[in-house]
C-alpha cells in the first residue's frame, strides 16, 4: 500500500507555490462564506465533522501555510476529513466562479498533507497533476521533473492495480481533455464498473454526454447523449456539470418538447450560465410567441456577455415581431457599428485576432454576415415605418 509521498516529488495542485506569508494573509473567516452556506455544503457532501468542529482545522493549516512542517492535525481528523474540507473549497470556487488565492494555497495544502498521510485520493491528484504539468505546453522538462514524472508514474500504476477509482476518472479526463476520447471512454467504463453511483460518476456522465453530444456523424447519437446527462442529473446537485447538464438537455428537446426544453435551460439560466440566456430567447420567441419574455433573456445575455451578438440579432427580431420600430432601429445601428469595427479589424493586416479568440470572432462574423443578407425585407420595413 502506499503511505506516503514526498512533498516535492509531485507538483502542488494548483502549479502554485506558496509564497505569501501568514503576516500578509486575511484572517480566514474574512474569506470564507458564510457559516450556513458551508453548513450546507457539508450537508452535501455527507461530513460527520460539523462547522465548528472543521475552522479550527483549516485555521490550523491557514496559518501555517509559509511553515507546512508545524502543521499539527487532530488525531480524531481523518482524511477523509480533510478530502471533503478540501471539496467544501472546491465548491466555494464553483459558487462564487472565482478564485481566491488564498483558499487555493489553503486547498492546495489540505491536499498534501493528506497525500503525506497516505490518502490515495490525494496522492492520485499530486500525481495527475504532475502529468499535467509535462504535458503543459514550453514546458521545459527539467531534471527535477523527470524525477517526479518518475514517482508520479510509479505512483498511478500501483494506484491502477488496486483498481483506485478515482486513477480511472483522472486518466479518462486527462484523455478526454486531449482528445483521445477512445482511451478515455475506456477509463470511464473502468470508473463507473467500481464507482457508478457517486457525485465523480456524475460528472462523468456528464462528459460522456456531451461527447455523444458534440462529436460528428456517425458518433454522434443524441439519444446516449440524453440518457447520460439524465444520469448526471440524478447524482449532481446544482454544479457546474449538472447546470451544463441541463443546458445541454434543454437543446436536446427544444424540437421535441419545447416545455420540457424550457424547464431545463431555466434552470441552467437560474444558475449564470451564461449560453442559456439567448438560446431562452429564441425558445421563447419562436417556439411561444412570447416576445416581451424573449426580450428580458436577450437583454440579460447582452449585459452577460458584452453585447452578445446572437443575443442583438434576437432583440432586433422581437423589436421587429412587437412593431417596436425606434428600438429595433437602435438595434440594427449597435449591429451596423459591430459589422463595421469587424471589417475594419479584419482588414488591418497589423491586427491579428489571438487563438483564444479566434473562434468567437469568426462565429460573431458569420452571424452578422448572415443578418445583413437575411434581414432585407425587414431593413426595408422598417426604413418605410420610420419615415411615416
Amino acid at each position: 500500500m502506499l503511505r506516503s509521498i514526498i512533498r516535492h516529488a509531485s507538483t502542488n495542485v494548483a502549479t502554485t507555490t506558496t509564497t505569501t506569508t501568514a503576516t500578509t494573509r486575511p484572517s480566514l473567516l474574512s474569506i470564507l462564506p458564510s457559516k450556513r452556506t458551508i453548513n450546507r455544503i457539508l450537508f452535501d457532501n455527507d461530513s460527520s465533522i460539523t462547522y465548528s468542529k472543521m475552522i479550527p482545522v483549516l485555521t490550523e493549516i491557514y496559518n501555517n501555510l509559509s511553515t507546512p512542517s508545524k502543521i499539527q492535525i487532530p488525531n480524531k481528523i481523518t482524511t477523509h476529513d480533510l478530502m471533503i474540507f478540501k471539496k467544501v473549497l472546491e465548491n466555494i470556487r464553483n459558487i462564487t466562479q472565482s478564485i481566491n488565492k488564498n483558499l487555493l494555497d489553503l486547498e492546495n495544502e489540505i491536499i498534501e498533507q493528506c497525500a503525506e498521510m497516505g490518502n490515495l485520493d490525494a496522492i492520485t491528484l499530486l500525481s495527475f497533476e504532475t502529468i499535467q504539468k509535462s504535458l503543459t505546453k514550453n514546458q521545459i522538462i527539467s531534471p527535477q521533473l523527470e524525477e517526479d514524472l518518475k514517482t508520479a508514474n510509479k505512483f498511478i500504476k500501483e494506484l491502477t492495480d488496486l483498481k483506485h477509482p478515482l486513477v480511472f476518472k483522472m486518466a479518462g479526463d486527462l484523455a478526454y481533455e486531449k482528445g483521445v476520447f477512445n482511451k478515455a471512454l475506456e477509463f470511464y467504463t473502468q470508473f463507473l464498473e467500481v464507482e457508478p453511483d457517486t457525485i465523480e460518476a456524475g460528472h462523468i456522465y456528464y462528459n460522456l454526454g456531451y461527447y455523444f453530444f458534440a462529436q460528428p456523424p456517425p458518433t454522434q447519437d443524441y439519444q446516449k447523449s440524453k440518457q447520460y446527462f439524465l444520469k448526471c442529473l440524478k447524482l449532481c446537485d446544482l454544479d457546474q456539470f449538472s447546470i451544463k447538464a441541463h443546458y445541454y438537455l434543454g437543446q436536446l428537446y427544444i424540437d421535441t418538447n419545447p416545455k420540457l426544453a424550457k424547464y431545463h435551460m431555466e434552470i441552467s439560466a437560474t444558475k449564470s450560465l451564461a449560453e442559456s440566456f439567448n438560446s431562452l430567447g429564441f425558445l421563447e420567441m419562436n417556439k411561444f410567441k412570447n416576445y416581451n419574455i424573449a426580450l428580458e433573456w436577450f437583454k440579460l445575455g447582452i449585459e452577460a456577455r458584452n453585447q452578445d451578438v446572437l443575443c442583438l440579432i434576437g432583440c432586433f427580431d422581437c423589436y421587429m415581431n412587437l412593431k417596436n420600430w425606434e428600438n429595433a432601429n437602435k438595434i440594427l445601428k449597435n449591429l451596423k457599428n459591430l459589422k463595421t469595427k469587424m471589417d475594419s479589424f479584419k482588414l488591418d493586416k497589423t491586427k491579428i485576432v489571438p487563438d483564444s479568440m479566434k473562434g468567437q470572432f469568426e462565429f460573431n462574423d458569420s452571424l452578422l454576415i448572415t443578418f445583413f443578407k437575411s434581414r432585407e425585407n425587414d431593413f426595408n420595413l422598417l426604413n418605410n415605418k420610420l419615415g411615416e
